[in-house]
């Protein structure tokens, strides 16, 4: 039987897994606060890289809700009156995390099979390229329909997105893989997982014992509820026949 074992994968939210993505949420909302680098063409901000660890580090679902939902809590409760902002950042930042969760969980089930941490690291920075890309087009179409800026205004704010994603990477792979912390959650077992093995041949078993004990025991429901089965009421002829009893 055991040669026979069947499983499949089933949509599980844990504790573990809210926990998780409601701290790197809170985390990509508190990276906001933190002035951003001036450069000449505008500003260098922190989140990118808490969303691309969340990507390296959970699903695309948990991905998605830390970028797009931590970056639109930033702009509506922010304290640099950025409100008008939020959808654009959810649009924006929710494609960025789940792009590149999927992106490297795609990668990674074609190219890293039992990869080491340098490898997977790699394999996280290729993953990275598009969603960054969709990150730094997405502000300047933004800046050019939500904010109605000039097309070369938007333009000359790219150099600073550009440098942003590219740092948010570098700053998430140092973290998750020189550093280790991937590998030292997967040790401890703190990393979260959407899914859920289940056994499908022990259920299949379990239902089948079930239902020969009562192929074999058809009476035995009888016998625990005579009542029922007989469709008499012990009382009645009690309650018709008073003067009898």
């Amino acid at each position: 039987m055991g040669g026979n074992q069947k499983t499949k994968e089933k949509i599980y939210v844990s504790a573990k897994w809210i926990s998780c993505v409601a701290m790197l949420t809170a985390l990509v909302v508190v990276l906001g606060y933190i002035p951003g680098i001036p450069i000449l063409t505008g500003k260098i901000y922190w989140c990118d890289f808490a969303i691309f660890t969340a990507a390296y580090l959970l699903d695309p679902l948990g991905a998605t809700i830390v970028g797009g939902i931590g970056s639109s809590f930033f702009d509506l409760f922010g304290i640099n009156g950025t409100a008008y902002n939020a959808i654009p950042s959810l649009i924006i930042h929710g494609l960025q995390g789940l792009s590149a969760s999927l992106i490297f969980m795609l990668l990674k089930k074609a190219f890293g099979k039992g990869a080491g941490n340098l490898r997977e690291g790699i394999i996280a920075a290729i993953s990275s390229v598009l969603p960054a890309l969709i990150v730094i087009f997405g502000y300047f179409v933004k800046r050019i329909t939500w904010e109605a800026k000039p097309a070369a205004v938007a333009l000359l704010k790219m150099p600073a997105n550009v440098l942003q994603e590219v740092i948010g990477i570098a700053v998430a792979i140092i973290i998750c893989y020189a550093c280790r912390l991937k590998e030292q959650l997967l040790r401890a077992r703190l990393l979260p997982s959407l899914k859920r093995k289940i056994d499908v041949s022990k259920a299949e078993d379990e239902t089948q014992s079930e239902a020969e004990n009562a192929e074999q025991n058809p009476n035995e429901s009888a016998e625990e509820n005579p009542t029922e089965s007989t469709g008499q009421n012990p009382n009645k002829d009690a309650e018709e026949n008073p003067i009898e009893k």
